[in-house]
């Protein structure tokens, strides 16, 4: 379920995310709203796409290659627990409500 979040003025001096793509950086904030209260949210691209870029011409892997770019980058970490993958927002907590 989408949620309301904040995007704060200093979101666009990051200079990191500044470097990515557009798009990419859409779709961090996306990950906000999907995200539960804890920033954590299931790691299915196809899933985010449908969710976040449904009209946008994007693939479920180019999605997968935007998060492993935040991943790589430190805006959010990739992880598995059992056989299950997840997202984890980095400083969630510090930015939402």
């Amino acid at each position: 379920m989408a949620r309301s979040r904040n995007i704060k003025p200093g979101f666009f001096d990051n200079e990191i995310l500044g470097e990515l793509p557009a798009l990419t950086r859409l779709l961090f904030i996306g990950l906000w709203c999907l995200a539960d209260r804890e920033g954590r949210l299931n790691d299915r691209p196809k899933r985010i796409k449908k969710e976040l870029l449904g009209y946008d011409d994007v693939t479920a892997e180019d999605v997968d290659q935007m998060l492993q770019q935040l991943n790589d980058n430190g805006f959010i970490t990739r992880y598995t627990v059992g056989t299950e993958k997840y997202i984890q927002v980095i400083n969630f907590l510090k930015h939402q409500n």
